[in-house]
């Protein structure tokens, strides 16, 4: 309660200023004593001083910003880029080690379980998220595929065991899409760009190096490539190149505070020494002189300096907030 007379002295104590909850609670012990000539002066100040506690207050009752909103769908658009890369891995093992590298299935196995670990955060973040129905039945069936793949998987054709999983790894990117156009295109055009990026054009050019990688080392696993095999190689090369064309135009324009220009050029070496590499020694090749896991590991290599990208992005995303 504010009281006023007409004295000369103004005075005036707040004390418990508490927020609970996104409420303001005011406990106010106040005296104010103004004299005439003052009266109006100090009652703006009052009334400049209870604006300002509203105004507090409001901050509190409406904390959730779009980056707050955000946070959950990109946790997610993580999570699914987590399962692309492990599946990627376990494909090109499954398919090294059908093609004669015995050393490679056990390494099968602890992709299995990375995987297993991965699903289980992506369930978790799907139920964090408000997904419409169909969504998360579309992660409920690309799981199940998966685990029902990986079972089966040593029993089948190492070709079509590979598609299999190529075919699995383009519908976790296709749901990923679907989750980042329902949630973000409303949102800033500059944040539903970069957040496009990662799984339009960066998860896509991993998942090229990955067949390049997979297929690769299996064929120089037996040593020669087959007739069939050699087109296929080709288009992954074609792919490799369209899509760091696609981010190197990207990055014309956002520019990752996080890499040096350097760094930028180092990452497009490696994709350009591991492309030639195949080209000139893996594909049409009738006797290949090279290390199956050596071969494989360049590959990883080159999907983690990709990698790189995708987490200097994430920074500048995490800056936004």
């Amino acid at each position: 309660m504010l009281t006023f007379s007409c004295r000369t002295v103004l005075r005036h104590k707040f004390s418990n200023l508490v927020h609970v909850s996104g409420h303001v609670h005011l406990s106010m012990n106040t005296e104010v004593f103004i004299d005439e000539s003052g009266k109006r002066e100090n009652m703006l100040r009052i009334i400049f001083l209870v604006g300002l506690i509203v105004l507090e207050g409001m901050a509190f009752a409406f904390p959730f910003s779009q980056a707050q909103e955000d946070k959950p769908y990109l946790e997610l658009v993580h999570s699914i880029k987590d399962v692309v890369i492990t599946t990627q891995k376990t494909r090109g093992l499954t398919n090294n080690y059908m093609n004669g590298n015995v050393v490679a299935q056990l390494l099968v196995y602890g992709q299995r379980q990375n995987m297993l670990k991965n699903f289980q955060e992506v369930e978790k973040n799907i139920a964090s998220s408000s997904l419409k129905p169909e969504l998360k039945e579309m992660s409920a069936v690309l799981i199940n595929k998966t685990e029902l793949l990986n079972r089966r998987a040593f029993k089948e054709d190492s070709a079509q065991v590979f598609a299999s999983y190529s075919d699995i790894i383009e519908g976790w990117i296709s749901f990923n899409k679907r989750v980042i156009d329902t949630h973000f295109s409303a949102s800033d055009a500059k944040r539903y760009k970069m957040v496009s990026t990662l799984n339009n054009v960066l998860l896509p050019l991993t998942e090229n190096i990955g067949k390049m990688r997979g297929m690769g080392s299996g064929i120089v696993a037996r040593s020669y490539c087959k007739k069939q095999e050699s087109p296929k190689m080709q288009q992954f090369a074609r792919k490799i190149e369209q899509y760091r064309m696609m981010l190197e135009s990207y990055l014309r324009l956002e520019v990752p505070a996080s890499l040096e220009k350097s760094e930028l050029q180092m990452i497009n070496e490696s994709l350009h020494t591991y492309t030639e590499l195949t080209l000139n020694r893996v594909v049409d090749q009738d006797h290949i002189e090279l290390d199956t896991n050596t071969y494989f590991n360049q590959g990883t290599a080159a999907i983690s300096n990709v990698l790189k990208v995708y987490g200097a992005l994430v920074a500048m995303l995490d800056h936004q907030e």
